[in-house]
């Protein structure tokens, strides 16, 4: 049986700094609290914040809708629309050069692999950007599966192809 929810993380998770961030603000609202309850327990909540939520996008079949939204303790708070179907998942590469500052010389370019579901009305979702091809076709290969789709690669040239 098809499962009638499906449910993507678009947010990557937690880094290292933003943990320690967040532990450091539990940590002082916990001190705080002490002197200042409501200040504390405040900044308390502010710094579990990160923990408990990422960017997801919820399709529901069953409905026929879909939602790009925060999931929030299990729950998408986010505008549902009509899903309209997917006409597939792409891969594209995407190069962005980088403007000298006050501090370099010279221009830097870095590039990378986004991968989008583009539905048929022509909407199309950033599902991921990676510095990787592999790792990003790692991440959409079980997704274009669940859905039942093809997953395009439109990184390399036509002459290769």
């Amino acid at each position: 049986m098809k499962p009638t929810v499906l449910r993507y993380r678009l947010s990557e998770p937690l880094g290292f700094s933003t943990k320690v961030c967040a532990a450091i603000m539990v940590a002082g609202g916990a001190v705080l609290s002490l002197t200042q309850p409501f200040i504390g327990l405040a900044l308390a909540v502010v710094g579990f914040l990160p923990f408990l939520l990422y960017k997801c996008l919820e399709i529901n079949v069953y409905e026929g809708t879909y939602s790009i939204g925060v999931n929030m303790f299990g729950q998408i708070v986010g505008r549902k629309e009509p899903y309209p179907g997917v006409k597939c998942i792409f891969l594209k590469k995407n190069r962005t050069i980088h403007r000298p500052s006050r501090h370099s010389w010279r221009q830097t370019t870095s590039t990378s692999f986004d991968s989008f579901l583009w539905l048929e009305d022509g909407t199309k979702i950033l599902l991921s950007k990676d510095n990787k091809k592999e790792f990003a076709l790692l991440k959409i290969t079980p997704f274009a599966h669940e859905l039942q789709v093809e997953v395009r690669d439109l990184t390399t040239p036509l002459s290769e192809v």
